[in-house]
């Protein structure tokens, strides 16, 4: 039998928040079901429990973002246009969905670890574009037998800068920086 949706986005909103706001040790189901305006019955009929909801949040968030930087690659022929158009569509999630980045900031180092290594991740995304960027001669051979760690590079300046941005070390929106981070990106690359 399917379980009924009414009660899921709340319960996953509810669950974002208080994650954030008290991290996911200090947040228990009651917290979250109270939050939400449901029953505790009704996060289990979703969740086999908190560390489940965790979990499917995490991996639903990354596929967010995976799928939205391969579409915003995909629309663009030019390297430098697909270095744009990745970071300005994920800082465009980023502003509109801050909730959602400061969870995954705050769980990532923790799950990534138990993630299947057969499943793709925004970093795939990053690491193929620099692949096939040196393959299209858009990227110096050089660079090859590297891509991995130029896209760790370029996933750094993409997140550091989004991470100043969350905590006012730099003003928002972080859309505002798209073009400085595309610029600093390609430099790091084209060296």
């Amino acid at each position: 039998m399917a379980r009924p949706p009414k009660a899921r986005l709340p319960l996953k909103q509810a669950a974002l928040e208080l994650f954030v706001e008290h991290g996911v040790h200090g947040t228990g189901i009651r917290d979250i079901a109270k939050h939400a305006g449901c029953s505790e019955a009704a996060l289990y009929r979703h969740w086999a429990n908190k560390d489940a909801l965790v979990n499917a949040l995490f991996r639903e968030h990354l596929g967010d973002v995976r799928t939205i930087l391969e579409q915003a690659i995909a629309e663009e022929a030019a390297f430098e246009d697909k270095v744009r158009a990745a970071c300005r569509s994920c800082y465009k999630l980023y502003d509109e969905h801050l909730q959602v980045f400061r969870f995954v900031l705050l769980v990532q180092h923790e799950l990534a670890k138990s993630l299947p290594t057969d499943l793709r991740m925004p970093q795939d995304v990053v690491t193929d574009l620099i692949k096939a960027a040196v393959v299209n001669g858009d990227l110096r051979r050089e660079v090859k037998g590297e891509e991995s760690l130029m896209a760790a590079a370029v996933i750094g300046i993409f997140l550091e800068t989004a991470v100043f941005v969350l905590y006012n070390r730099l003003p928002g929106p972080l859309s505002r920086y798209v073009e400085q981070v595309t610029q600093a990106a390609l430099r790091v690359v084209r060296r």
